[in-house]
């Protein structure tokens, strides 16, 4: 892997590639960025927010635009938002400068985490909104890890490890490229 690429860490909701990337950022010394921080930070709302206003193309637009953003800047650790398998055009963008780690978490542990989120924060996300959130999840879930293993330079699965067992993991790849 080249010094002069980003590291960018995909995978649905939850996947810890905030934690993940945050840390790697730390052993590799550089800037750490998370797009839904960057959109929260440029808009005055949270990615949630944009989407339960404007819906999935609002959200798309601001993450494109971070994204763009990003790149622009010296190699850093860029984790984005669980949603960036739906938006090509962020894809596209962050490969032509980025290492795409993808950090594949099975289903039930992932459900578990949003069950998790969901009663703190009172409701499921929008998009799970509506009767049988499990399988609107599953569906999204199938959809979206499909997208991801695909666009990835690597696939971490994770499984119930802890972070810094991942970050070695994405540390080995790096090393051997």
């Amino acid at each position: 892997m080249g010094q002069q690429q980003h590291i960018v860490i995909v995978g649905m909701k939850h996947a810890g590639k905030s934690t993940v990337g945050s840390l790697l950022a730390q052993r590799l010394e550089r800037v750490f960025f998370d797009t839904d921080a960057i959109i929260e930070r440029d808009c005055g709302k949270s990615a949630r927010q944009l989407y339960d206003e404007g819906g999935a193309e609002l959200l798309a637009k601001r993450e494109i635009e971070a994204c763009e953003r990003l790149v622009a800047t010296d190699p850093s650790v860029i984790a984005t938002g669980g949603g960036l398998a739906d938006n090509p055009q962020a894809i596209e963008i962050l490969k032509k400068k980025g290492t795409i780690i993808y950090l594949d978490v099975p289903i039930d542990i992932l459900y578990a985490r949003i069950l998790e989120s969901a009663e703190k924060d009172g409701r499921f996300p929008k998009f799970l909104q509506g009767e049988n959130p499990k399988s609107r999840f599953e569906e999204v879930f199938s959809r979206r890890s499909t997208k991801y293993a695909t666009m990835a330079n690597v696939r971490i699965q994770t499984l119930a490890r802890m972070p810094e067992e991942i970050v070695q993991d994405i540390m080995d790849y790096i090393e051997h490229e």
